[in-house]
This record gives structure tokens, C-alpha cells and sequence, in this order.
């Protein structure tokens, strides 16, 4: 409802019963404490707050490492998401390196839960690949950032087939990565195709 300082204070409050809850039952409420810190990071990064963002990020990804070192099963799946959104953060801040190191973290990570779950785990990975694509774009490897945003039309195409209602959108998102990568390697006639048929996704 566009009520962002409200909706960080609770988000606040939450995290601080959680740090009192997990100090006597670490094992019962750390999970609790890892996805409020996404939800308060999330909140933050709303109001500009970038480097606030950032801290609280990293504090659940380090929670989320020591569960998934436990219990990879159960959440390695929240890690790579924690780690997605740790790259996001730290691409607001212009650490690019360190968000392209993040985020092929997270992407490694989604490929083997993909594998073993394709239909729980290729939406996630299709979106890691776009954002890898982003940070490699970002410093300036377009040759390597086409070849990412290639995989994950291949994973758009074939869940838009499905559910073109979801997923349309996102290929259109992919078609149009792949349209500036086009361009900046100087395949303007191709990158043209591609922006045409990310249109044409608009109304269809």
C-alpha cells in the first residue's frame, strides 16, 4: 500500500524479537531471524537506504551458510536466494566484482537444485542467469553476458510454453537483454529481431 516507513518498522521489530527468541533456541528461530533480515533488507533498500541493505543482507546470508552447511536439503534453496539479493545490493553500491562473484555463487547453486527439481527450481534459475547476465554487462563483458541471457531465454521459452500468462513477461525481460548485448557486439540486424519479438510478447 506504498507505506514503506511502517511497513520498515514492523519489519524492524520483528527482527529484534527474533535475535531475543534465537539467542536460548538458535536451532527453532534462526530460520526466522534469517528471512526476516531478507524482509528488512528488502524494506531499506525501498527508502534508499543502500548500505543498510547491504549489512542486513550479509548477516543472512551468514545465517543462511551455517543452516545450509547443517541442512543443505532444506536451505540451500533460501541461500541462493539470499545470495541473489546480496548481488543486488551490492550492484546498487557499484561493487561489481563482488556482486558478480555473488551472484555465480547463487546461480551454481540453482543449477543443482534444478537438476534434481526442475519444476520447483528453473524459474529461480532463469532469473539468477539474468541477473548474471546484468553484472557481466555491467563490467563490461558482453560476449560472456550474451551467452548467459541465451540460456535463460532457452529456460523462459520452454516455461512460457506452460504458463505464458507468468512467463511471457519475463522472456520479453530476456529478449530485451539479449537485444543490447546484440547491439554493443554489433549484430544490430539480430538485436533488432529480438527487441521486435520482446514487443510483440506486450500484447500477445
Amino acid at each position: 500500500m506504498g507505506r514503506l516507513e511502517e511497513a520498515l518498522e514492523a519489519s524492524q521489530e520483528a527482527v529484534q524479537l527474533y535475535r531475543v527468541l534465537a539467542v536460548d533456541r538458535p536451532a527453532a528461530f534462526n530460520p526466522d531471524l534469517a528471512r526476516s533480515l531478507n524482509n528488512l533488507s528488502n524494506g531499506l533498500s525501498d527508502l534508499g537506504r543502500r548500505e543498510e541493505a547491504l549489512e542486513v543482507i550479509q548477516e543472512a546470508v551468514k545465517l543462511y551458510r551455517m543452516l545450509a552447511a547443517g541442512r543443505p536439503a532444506k536451505f540451500n534453496p533460501d541461500l541462493a536466494w539470499s545470495l541473489s539479493k546480496l548481488s543486488n545490493r551490492l550492484s546498487d553500491l557499484g561493487h561489481r566484482e563482488e556482486a558478480l562473484d555473488v551472484i555465480q555463487e547463487a546461480t551454481k547453486l540453482l543449477r543443482t537444485l534444478a537438476m534434481e527439481s526442475p519444476a520447483a527450481f528453473n524459474p529461480d534459475l532463469a532469473m539468477s542467469l539474468e541477473n548474471l547476465s546484468d553484472c557481466l554487462s555491467d563490467l563490461g563483458r558482453p560476449e560472456e553476458a550474451l551467452g548467459i541471457i541465451q540460456e535463460a531465454i532457452e529456460f523462459h521459452r520452454a516455461l512460457a510454453k506452460h504458463r505464458p500468462a507468468l512467463f511471457n513477461i519475463k522472456l520479453a525481460s530476456s529478449l530485451t537483454r539479449l537485444s543490447k548485448y546484440l547491439s554493443q557486439l554489433g549484430h544490430k540486424d539480430d538485436a533488432f529481431e529480438a527487441e521486435q519479438e520482446a514487443v510483440g510478447l506486450a500484447y500477445v
